[in-house]
């Protein structure tokens, strides 16, 4: 099989690259894109392979192929390097190996869609550009095809907090069971599906392992990541004993399948020529932007940002595996740092000793609890066992507690054994939640067993906002407020209603007459959510 290179002429568009990275969006697994439009499956059936030749590529029309102008082979040596040809974006298109050889009518679509939605693959790019240099590094050292690391695009969009309809979460979309059978670590304290290094590495292996299964047939082995093992065998063995043929094309698989496998290889074709779509890619240089760093103990890590000059968020977006204020107590303890800042952290780290955490010293009265002093402090009860080497659940009234907390700005790190802590923490009134430094409504969420979709909709709030520290959240509904913010006192008229080629939030609230805060609470989304064609949106119309 040949590859294809890109020539002088092919220009990539690139756009500046912000210096903070957007907070991620949820979507949902695998439909991070729309649903193309249905094709006819006899269409889709054994003529979608493209042969190429070292000089140009053959059309074969009477099957049904469509060349894309712009995918000429030409010389794989040109005489200069284009600018872009320092971006991580310029390798991954010189690295693809097998997508450019086929093209149909479903992938045409695909295409299409991408061409129509410049602003969605702005945005996956940048959002990208934490780790997709990483990710690329890893399926190159693997001699894997470079298609892979674009599959968190399709899978994710990229953001390493997503989760799907279907419990599936991170960038490559892992349910639970897969996870803990490739080794990902999850319990209260992380979960390695968010980890971008850790599920990059058991994906590939999981890929691998796919495609040794299915006859190297990358096409199979992406079918099978996306709909499983078991149907994708099953549809196999449906053909043969019905003597069809057995190739992706011609199996019956489920209808997200049919559509994930030709996403991707849509995606490829574009990304390999991004100027011929009028595309434009955030500039990624071909260059590390996080460094990973083992601490070797357990760290907040609010004190990681603070020891790295950096603003918390920053470090939370890094490192999204930790699911609360500190890494995991034993192990992993390491931790992605933008590249700069390695040098003033690790002389702070130096400076500061062995004391990486933060503690309260609670005093236990009348009447408390283990389980009750877990609650109220956002911890658990074998977080509170391990810190205080208790066996049981027995406390006595009088005896202190040690209860780990989120470092705050300005504080000195204080030992466990050194029990210098600060007094009792005050309770929290019923039902609120003053916001400290570090928090994000993700950690607020996990610690009080809620999601980020009820702890917005309770304080009108975007599900993508930045807390600031002191302030006040809700943490169970108000039956009053609740009934207003949806309308429901007024009885107003519940619209479904479905998204159009070329929508925005704005143009719907304003074609409504609702405001774009009304549509995002009503639909638990952002302000900043991508919405697509076919989308659904609930609108409440006086």
């Amino acid at each position: 099989m040949s590859r294809r290179t890109t020539t002088p002429g092919t220009r990539f568009r690139l756009k500046p690259l912000s210096l903070l990275i957007a907070s991620g969006i949820f979507l949902q697994a695998c439909s991070s894109l729309p649903s193309s439009t249905q094709v006819d499956e006899d269409n889709a059936s054994t003529g979608n392979r493209i042969e190429r030749t070292a000089g140009n590529t053959r059309n074969n029309r009477q099957r049904g192929v469509v060349i894309n102008p712009g995918t000429v082979e030409l010389s794989p040596q040109p005489e200069a390097l284009p600018s872009h040809a320092d971006t991580v974006w310029y390798r991954v298109s010189n690295g693809l190996q097998f997508a450019l050889d086929y093209h149909n009518e479903q992938i045409e679509d695909e295409i299409e869609w991408f061409r129509d939605n410049p602003g969605y693959i702005a945005e996956v790019t940048e959002r990208a550009t934490p780790f997709i240099y990483e990710i690329v590094q890893e399926v190159e050292r693997r001699g894997l095809p470079l298609e892979l690391a674009l599959l968190p695009i399709v899978e994710s969009a990229f953001n390493p907090m997503a989760r799907s309809s279907q419990s599936a979460a991170g960038l490559w979309q892992f349910m639970a069971p897969t996870a803990a059978s490739l080794g990902l670590k999850r319990d209260w304290w992380y979960d390695g599906r968010h980890d971008p290094m850790a599920a990059t590495s058991a994906a590939l292996d999981y890929l691998q392992a796919l495609h040794a299964q299915f006859d190297e047939d990358w096409l199979l082995a992406l079918a099978a990541y996306n709909a499983g093992q078991g149907n994708l065998q099953r549809a196999i063995r449906s053909n043969r004993d019905d003597g069809l043929a057995t190739d992706f094309w011609s199996l019956p698989l489920p209808a997200e399948t049919v559509r994930h496998v030709p996403r991707l290889l849509g995606l490829a074709h574009v990304m390999a020529d991004p100027d011929h779509f009028e595309l434009t890619l955030s500039v990624v240089p071909d260059q590390p932007y996080v460094h990973a760093y083992d601490v070797g103990a357990q760290i907040d890590l609010g004190l990681v940002a603070t020891l790295a000059e950096l603003e918390p968020e920053l470090i939370y977006q890094l490192n999204p595996g930790y699911l609360q204020w500190a890494t995991h107590p034993d192990g992993p303890h390491t931790v992605l740092l933008p590249v700069g800042s390695v040098p003033a952290f690790e002389q702070n780290l130096a400076e500061l000793g062995d004391s990486h955490i933060t503690w309260d010293r609670y005093t236990i009265q009348s009447g408390d609890t283990l389980s009750g002093i877990a609650a109220r402090f956002g911890t658990q009860i074998n977080v509170l066992q391990q810190t205080n080497n208790l066996t049981g659940s027995r406390i006595v009234a009088g005896d202190s507690l040690l209860i780990p907390r989120a470092y705050h700005p300005g504080e000195t790190p204080l030992s466990a054994s050194g029990l210098l802590a600060v007094a009792n923490t005050p309770t929290v009134p019923a039902g609120q939640y003053t916001v400290r430094s570090g928090d994000s409504l993700w950690r607020i969420a996990n610690r009080y067993q809620l999601t980020v979709n009820e702890i917005a909709t309770w304080n009108d709030i975007a599900t993508d906002s930045v807390l600031r520290p002191g302030q006040r959240l809700r943490l169970e509904p108000d039956t009053l407020a609740t009934a207003d913010a949806n309308g429901t006192s007024n009885n107003p008229s519940a619209l479904q209603y479905e998204v159009r080629q070329g929508d925005s939030l704005a143009r719907i609230a304003r074609e409504h007459g609702v405001s774009i805060e009304d549509i995002t609470r009503w639909n638990q989304i952002g302000r900043r959510s991508l919405i697509h064609p076919g989308q659904e949106l609930v609108l409440y119309i006086d």
